[in-house]
């Protein structure tokens, strides 16, 4: 049986996460035509390890930021280890057998055009997911253009694209212009709780008014104007669990408010760091909501909701990205269209106020039911199979062309 290898260099966390859900869901399908093995560095986490499937942690890791003395030689260490990365991957993969594609879960913008032409040159289909129409930040110095024309060389490379809504494929298709390869929609599925926490009911939650704020910390993510609604908020508490991604907004903008704010007598517990697995479960079942105060700049779907969905913590959040299609199908909890302090805490205390508690639980259950792995499983051999028939059309045309 032919093979398709799932390419996730992140060793933890959101990516490392999906990739492992996503490759576990592809193997449990009956009558598969391929066999789906996931390919990562080499310090990727135990929990990844443990599969029913190949894992091959071979790839060189990615040392922290934390790890280097200045900024500048962090960078310098960036710039070397990208190519050093995709030289290994490539030779790695030329010695492999029956390999029939790569399906990339992240890539390296300035690389991926040519990285992805050498391997369909040694026969091997090539597929990418959006998950980022546009990247949440750009480079210092590097204009958009440049950044834009990268993504859009390496994404016409692909035999077949994926994104998680209908709105990120539209978005996309029109970020590429026509013609491009197949998009293809696959719904992102409800995280697997490997450890199950003891979750109060929403009813004893919702009395504590301890409000969380998850993931990377970064402007787009709009968590300065979470803590501007904290004073409008008088009663409620704060959690902040994520690592600061841009400094600079972080230490101006975002600590500034913070020490203001527990001036005030607020409650804010500040977590800036990367949050372990183990400490995930008991987090999220500690609070009344989640809060995703994310701005315009954010063009993507997030897959903190669908953490929260695991733990059956209601959602507060704006409806940029692909986040408007998911509220639109399920009520999760309360949405708001102007990313602004004002509209944000009125979107909390409507929540808090009540009314509508049984029907959010009532929609939350019924989201995991149908946010499966199994239905993106599916969906991803859906456009694997579309990516096939696109590549077969285009050799015909080539062959039926008349002589000039």
């Amino acid at each position: 049986m032919k093979k398709i290898l799932m390419y996730t260099p992140s060793s933890d966390g959101g990516m490392a996460q999906y990739a492992w859900e996503l490759v576990t869901a592809l193997n449990a399908q009956p009558h598969r035509e391929y066999s789906y093995e996931m390919v990562s560095s080499q310090d990727l986490h135990q929990q990844f390890l443990d599969a029913s499937y190949p894992v091959h942690a071979v790839l060189p890791p990615l040392r922290h930021r934390s790890e280097f003395m200045n900024k500048a030689t962090w960078v310098g260490s960036r710039l070397t280890h990208y190519p050093r990365r995709e030289r290994f991957f490539l030779r790695w993969l030329a010695q492999q057998e029956n390999i029939a594609g790569v399906h990339f879960q992240e890539w390296t913008p300035w690389m991926a055009a040519g990285m992805f032409r050498k391997i369909r040159k040694m026969g091997i289909k090539v597929y990418y997911t959006v998950h980022n129409v546009v990247p949440h930040h750009y480079p210092p110095l590097l204009p958009k253009s440049v950044m834009h024309g990268w993504i859009r060389r390496g994404a016409m490379q692909c035999d077949g694209l994926f994104v998680h809504t209908d709105r990120l494929a539209d978005e996309f298709s029109n970020f590429l212009g026509e013609p491009h390869p197949p998009i293809q929609v696959i719904p992102h599925g409800v995280w697997t709780v490997r450890n199950p926490t003891d979750v109060p009911t929403l009813e004893e939650r919702l009395k504590w008014k301890k409000l969380l704020f998850f993931g990377s910390i970064r402007r787009n993510k709009g968590l300065d104007l979470l803590l501007n609604a904290a004073e409008k908020l008088p009663g409620y508490s704060i959690s902040i669990a994520g690592e600061p991604q841009e400094r600079q907004y972080y230490e101006t903008e975002v600590l500034p408010q913070i020490a203001r704010l527990k001036a005030a007598g607020v409650n804010v517990d500040l977590r800036a760091r990367f949050t372990p697995d183990a400490e995930v479960g008991p987090l999220f079942a500690s609070h009344s909501a989640i809060v995703l105060p994310y701005t315009k700049g954010f063009v993507a779907q997030s897959g903190v909701i669908f953490m929260a969905l695991a733990y059956e913590l209601p959602v507060v959040a704006s409806e940029a990205g692909g986040m408007k299609d998911l509220f639109r199908d399920y009520k999760v909890g309360v949405t708001f269209k102007e990313s602004s302090p004002e509209e944000i805490a009125s979107a909390i205390t409507s929540l808090h106020a009540g009314g509508h508690r049984h029907d959010i639980i009532s929609e939350i259950r019924a989201a995991k039911r149908c946010l499966s792995w199994n239905e993106s499983a599916r969906a991803t051999i859906t456009g694997y199979n579309r990516a096939g028939e696109r590549r077969e059309a285009n050799a015909c045309a080539v062959e039926t062309t008349p002589a000039l």
